[in-house]
């Protein structure tokens, strides 16, 4: 199935991530629940967590197109490879009563996605993040007590792609559509489908 277009003549709030497969997802899932046991507040449904490599914003339809550029060339970059993220951390941030899982190490091949990502998005003159990436998925929010980082068992996700992905946002929280898929081993651009799409957190 082919990713949903954006509407036309509207802006998308759009960011490239790594979405999981439904073992990694459920994993997460399952650390959710534990921590929502701990900490109260409102969990991210299991179809919609993922991991966000780098965060764009509100964007014209005319600009999706330079966003699918960006990935294209990324996806071609000869660095470009699979690799297997071990989420094996458990905390929170106080600021926005976020709860996460993350990583003790990212790997390389993460740290140069991003990099690349972000050389990329501001060659394109896209604003990009400048704090130091750290790897983490958002398991909880508006949680209602913290949590102090520690060990938890190791979730391995195998990485073998990333997507362009649209938020938006209805009464109910957000809605993610796939605008674009790069997986490994394929040309840019290919291999898209509508995975995460049509789903609501």
């Amino acid at each position: 199935m082919k990713p949903d277009p954006a509407a036309p003549g509207k802006p998308s709030r759009v960011f490239f991530a790594l979405w999981p497969d439904a073992r990694v997802a459920k994993r997460l899932d399952e650390l959710g629940a534990e921590a929502h046991a701990e900490c109260g507040g409102r969990r991210t449904r299991c179809e919609t967590l993922h991991l966000t490599l780098a965060f764009i914003g509100d964007v014209s339809p005319q600009r999706l197109a330079e966003l699918i550029a960006v990935g294209n060339e990324v996806r071609n970059d000869r660095e470009a490879t699979s690799f297997t993220l071990r989420l094996d951390l458990l905390g929170s941030w106080r600021h926005n009563r976020i709860v996460w899982a993350g990583a003790q190490s990212c790997p390389a091949p993460l740290a140069g996605l991003v990099e690349r990502l972000n050389g990329a998005l501001e060659a394109a003159d896209f604003a990009v993040e400048r704090r130091p990436f750290a790897p983490h998925v958002t398991l909880l929010r508006k949680a209602h007590t913290q949590v102090s980082t520690r060990c938890v068992d190791p979730i391995d996700w195998p990485v073998d792609g990333f997507v362009l992905v649209e938020s938006v946002q209805t009464s109910t929280g957000a809605h993610y559509r796939t605008l674009r898929e790069w997986r490994a081993g394929k040309g840019g651009g290919e291999g898209a489908d509508s995975r995460g799409a049509g789903k609501s957190g």
